[in-house]
């Protein structure tokens, strides 16, 4: 009896279920730890998977609203029952490497050097629900887009692919032609943009409108004249002609002349000094001797 006693504890020894001797359930801090551990992960995944094409902030903005929140949590729960060390402090005290540090600062610096907050706004996590919202701006660039990739449609009869490279298309098409000024709207409205957002453009626009450019002048062949420009090229192109046009009439058809300086001769001193004394002297003398 007293051996499967023995032999009975030895199995709940190896098999037993221990907890925290202070806490009955699990630390907080690491239950929060473990499920940024997950988040970050998926962030990651996420961020990866949209970088061709570059859609992370609106592909993404779930996880990271998801990981602000666990972030935000750190400081406001707390390690011990007396509610005097936080979960931030709890996880970075004496770690010399940082690990979670670094990793929150990876994310973050991740979201912000794509300027996400240029084009979302707004974004929580509501029990398990996350809200965010467009800026305007992007509305109105990806309506825009939206009714390019329509024209493109209409004119070939194709889908405009996500990523435009190695697309089989027919040059004889009249896309350049069609399509010529719901392109200039949506280009004239990216630089716009560009000049008037200060904090830098969404990444999700910066990477579309390359790739919207990159089909209209590599793919489709489509050049765009700016009116403006091609009145700098006629101007350029028209004031040294005239310029050229008169020095070569001027070299055979005119004539040089040369005008000779002709000296002034004057009287010898002498001379107009007599004259000078014979007219004073028939001033004051009589005439008629």
């Amino acid at each position: 009896m007293l051996k499967i006693l023995i032999f009975y504890l030895s199995i709940q020894l190896i098999h037993g279920d221990y907890k925290d001797p202070i806490y009955p359930v699990q630390n907080p801090c690491l239950a929060i730890l473990d499920r940024l551990s997950d988040m970050a992960s998926s962030f990651l995944n996420c961020a990866v998977s949209r970088a061709r094409p570059f859609k992370l902030c609106e592909g993404c903005v779930d996880t990271f609203a998801r990981l602000q929140d666990l972030i935000g949590l750190l400081d406001k729960t707390y390690s011990d029952v007396d509610r005097t060390i936080t979960c931030k402090q709890f996880l970075e005290s004496y770690d010399t490497i940082q690990i979670v540090a670094q990793l929150i600062s990876f994310v973050q610096n991740i979201w912000s050097s794509s300027f996400c907050d240029s084009c979302i706004t707004g974004y929580n996590d509501t029990n398990g629900t996350i809200h965010y919202s467009l800026t305007e701006s992007t509305t109105k660039f990806i309506q825009k887009k939206m009714t390019f990739d329509y024209c493109i449609f209409n004119a070939t009869g194709r889908i405009v692919p996500i990523i435009p490279i190695d697309l089989n298309v027919t040059l004889n098409t009249n896309v350049c032609t069609v399509c010529l000024p719901v392109y200039n709207d949506i280009n004239e409205f990216f630089i716009k943009m560009t000049q008037d957002t200060k904090n830098g453009v969404c990444m999700d626009i910066v990477d579309t409108m390359n790739y919207t450019r990159l089909l209209w002048s590599k793919i489709y062949e489509c050049k765009r004249h700016d009116p403006d420009y091609m009145a700098v090229m006629g101007i350029s192109f028209f004031i040294p002609t005239i310029v050229l046009v008169f020095y070569i009439s001027a070299l055979f058809k005119g004539e040089r002349t040369q005008k000779k300086l002709s000296r002034q001769k004057r009287l010898p001193i002498h001379s107009t000094t007599a004259a000078i004394v014979g007219d004073r002297t028939w001033l004051w003398s009589n005439p008629n001797d």
